[in-house]
């Protein structure tokens, strides 16, 4: 028997003290083969460093309004107020682990009249004796005051890590929460930049259609001369007409995109949109665009992007919520004390004065619980699985995000050095176009048409670029560039 019980003892002594050691820290290394290097990042070698990209463009506007807008965005403020939320959270759950002391204490006064319950009789043979001669009045005046104090204190001691892994919990939820902000910087950071370049073309597109429009109105009048002199027919009337008031609805449309992009840019900056101007820059953003980062490692990408670091800290803080659902299986312990003292007076006898205390120690060991606790423990295992499945998930989704990128990039950039030859060579083909009609050796229709192609392949080659622009702001969120570390209250 005796046999048994120590068999016993030391496999629930085994049992708490594993409990007690549950590890809140899952490992993430090894779950997804990482390669060592992007397989599209060959041809990259742009500058190495991520963290503010933007400056890559040179842009003294462009980087203002990013560094305004991680400072005033409405996104990142909202995500610092968060942040402020968790770690409250955290150190609240972190102070639950000490004791906890009070002190009490109240004052009272006592006014009242009370009627004499005896007969006429008994009061009258009451009032021959000077002892009794207080009771022969009809009523009584009661006075008195009380004053007490005390102090309290309790304490839960962790012994088997159950508020521990709680408090733990707490704090791999605010890391959680710390990374969504700089989630929200790398957004706005990337949808400001967007924002601005989408900005930027639509001036040069509206340029562009300035020009077709004046080239339009040339056609037009000297087609119209034509016809007039019947060299031409309505049909080529009607055609220029069309083309002219298709150019001139496609220069709305451009201006109603620019002044979106404007209006977006405003309230990325935390700007009321009607009072924002675009200010103006010297810089051609768009044809002095930077390479793609070189000197990028799968590996790197991990440990920067927000939104896997968001993840790994998820996975821990159910690996917490597991352990202190485990914990639950295993007694807890309280110890209370409680200290009371004061004094209370009436009528002006004798106080009567007294203190206590009481020094209490408690168990609470769940001993019959209908499965709950076995069904809590499996639902934090699973929520646990489904965090490291989506951890894995988010990782697998970046090194193709990041590859697509990279390509995406090469590609427009092989696009834009197509267009800008061939725009290039429209151009000299206007030129000469214009040179021959002066001469004699070409019609003005000719002339025109050439101006018309020029101006086309400039408007392809602006949209090339922004699109290049765009891909790249997206190569850099790929690869978790545009956040830094900030300090917050």
């Amino acid at each position: 028997m005796n046999k048994q019980i120590k068999a016993w003892s030391f496999s629930l002594m085994a049992a708490c003290t594993l409990a007690a050691c549950q590890n809140t820290t899952v490992s993430l290394d090894g779950r997804i083969d990482v390669p060592p290097q992007f397989s599209q990042a060959e041809a990259a070698r742009g500058s190495v460093d991520i963290g503010h990209w933007w400056q890559s463009w040179h842009d003294p506007v462009l980087s203002a309004l990013v560094e305004q807008g991680l400072q005033q965005s409405p996104d990142v403020q909202i995500a610092v107020s968060r942040l402020n939320e968790a770690r409250a959270t955290s150190r609240m759950a972190r102070a639950d682990l000490g004791p906890q002391a009070g002190l009490s204490g109240s004052a009272g006064i006592v006014r009242g009249n009370v009627d004499n319950p005896l007969n006429d009789n008994t009061r009258a043979l009451l009032g021959q004796f000077p002892q009794t001669a207080g009771l022969t009045d009809g009523s009584q005046d009661i006075k008195g005051n009380s004053l007490l104090g005390g102090a309290s204190a309790s304490w839960e001691p962790d012994i088997f890590g159950g508020k521990r892994s709680d408090a733990d919990a707490a704090a791999y939820a605010a890391l959680g929460v710390q990374e969504q902000l700089y989630g929200a910087q790398m957004l706005v950071a990337g949808d400001i930049a967007d924002h601005y370049f989408s900005a930027r073309a639509a001036q040069k597109r509206l340029q562009t259609a300035s020009r077709n429009i004046a080239t339009m109105q040339r056609m037009a009048q000297y087609v119209q001369g034509r016809f007039q002199a019947g060299q031409a027919t309505r049909y080529e009337v009607n055609e220029v007409q069309s083309r002219l008031a298709a150019v001139r609805a496609q220069q709305s449309t451009i201006q109603s995109e620019y002044d979106a992009a404007a209006r977006a840019i405003a309230v990325l900056t935390g700007q009321t949109p009607q009072s924002f101007r675009l200010p103006e820059s010297s810089v051609n953003v768009l044809a002095q665009q930077p390479a793609a980062p070189e000197g990028q490692t799968p590996q790197g990408m991990l440990e920067r992007r927000p939104d896997i670091r968001a993840h790994a800290a998820q996975v821990n803080a159910y690996a917490a919520k597991l352990a202190s659902a485990k914990a639950d299986l295993l007694p807890r312990f309280t110890i209370n004390f409680l200290g009371q003292g004061g004094r209370i007076e009436v009528d002006g006898d004798s106080a009567l004065k007294g203190w206590g205390s009481l020094l209490s120690v408690g168990i609470q060991m769940p001993i019959f619980t209908n499965g709950r606790i076995q069904a809590n423990i499996a639902a934090a295992d699973a929520r646990l699985q489904t965090a490291l499945l989506q951890y894995d998930q988010t990782v697998l989704r970046a090194l193709g995000e990041v590859d697509n990128a990279y390509q995406a990039q090469a590609a427009l950039e092989r696009q834009n050095r197509l267009l800008a030859d061939a725009q290039q060579q429209a151009a000299r083909q206007a030129a000469d176009a214009q040179k021959l009609f002066r001469h004699g050796n070409k019609t003005l229709d000719e002339a025109l048409r050439a101006q018309l192609g020029e101006q086309e392949m400039a408007d392809s080659l602006t949209r090339s670029q922004l699109a290049r622009a765009q891909m790249t702001v997206n190569l850099y969120k790929a690869l978790g560039g545009g956040w830094n570390e900030m300090q917050t209250p």
